[in-house]
């Protein structure tokens, strides 16, 4: 599925926060679960686009390749996936869930992550402190726009019950 933010929007607005890899998160409308995998990205230490290869490796006048290789290595010596965290990604649509989790384990952070099935309207978390970091349905995000203003009503009461809580829209 293709993700309505990209990676690198996501990981900045996360980076805004003052959320940190030990901490709670939560992402509600977690969709194909890109906020969720870049925060246990970031957690386990994970450099950006550790996955992908650039159009610079072919510019070897620019960077030469035993930089990059040299990069690379230094990189993958710095992840830790053995880390503990709570990071925990929820979408109302079953099949948006499966398709979060099998981005996560593309991404190699399936382990660190909790992808359930539930409506923001169920949100409840038994700690007292967290942060709920999402890209919440919009217009143009929700099949039907009349379910707008209740949709955002649920996020209010589900967020008023996380008392402590920040939550970055």
């Amino acid at each position: 599925a293709k993700a309505p933010i990209a990676e690198n929007l996501a990981a900045s607005l996360i980076m805004l926060t003052p959320w940190r890899g030990d901490r709670i998160l939560v992402d509600p409308f977690c969709g194909s679960g890109t906020f969720p995998i870049e925060a246990a990205m970031m957690a386990a230490s994970m450099a950006p686009g550790m996955n992908r290869s650039f159009t610079a490796e072919e510019w070897p006048s620019v960077v030469g390749k035993r930089n990059w290789y040299d990069a690379v290595d230094e990189a993958r010596e710095m992840v830790d996936l053995q880390i503990e965290t709570d990071i925990q990604g929820y979408d109302i649509d079953d099949a948006m869930v499966s398709i979060a989790r099998e981005n996560a384990k593309l991404a190699g952070v399936d382990k660190l992550i909790h992808f359930q099935q539930r409506a923001v309207k169920d949100l409840r978390h038994p700690k007292p402190y967290g942060f709920i970091i999402t890209n919440p349905p919009y217009g143009e995000r929700l099949e039907e726009k009349e379910n707008l203003t209740q949709l955002y009503r649920e996020i209010g009461e589900s967020y008023e019950r996380l008392d402590k809580w920040s939550m970055y829209l």
